[in-house]
C-alpha cells in the first residue's frame, strides 16, 4: 500500500485499512477485509508508515494480525 495518510476506505465489496506517509508514496502498510465479516473487525491501529495491526473477533479467542513493511537486502541498515 503507498497510499498517502492512514484510515480505512470501503468499495464494493472490501474494507481496506492502510497505514503509510503522510508525503511520499513510500513504504506503506494495510489489510484488505472482505465486508462479510466486517463485524468480526474490534480494532485497527497503525502505528508508523511501516507497521499496523488488525484485531478480530474470533469464537473463542481475539487475535491480532500485525503487519510490518521490512526493507530487502538491496537497502541499507539504516533504511
Amino acid at each position: 500500500m503507498r497510499w498517502i495518510g492512514l484510515g480505512t476506505t470501503e468499495k464494493k465489496n472490501w474494507i481496506i485499512f492502510y497505514s503509510c506517509g503522510n508525503k511520499e508514496h513510500k513504504l506503506g502498510t494495510g489489510f484488505v477485509i472482505h465486508k462479510k465479516v466486517k463485524h468480526l473487525i474490534m480494532d485497527f491501529q497503525p502505528k508508523s508508515p511501516s507497521m499496523c495491526w488488525l484485531r478480530i473477533r474470533g469464537t473463542f479467542f481475539s487475535y491480532s494480525i500485525i503487519n510490518a513493511h521490512a526493507p530487502m537486502e538491496d537497502k541499507s541498515d539504516t533504511e
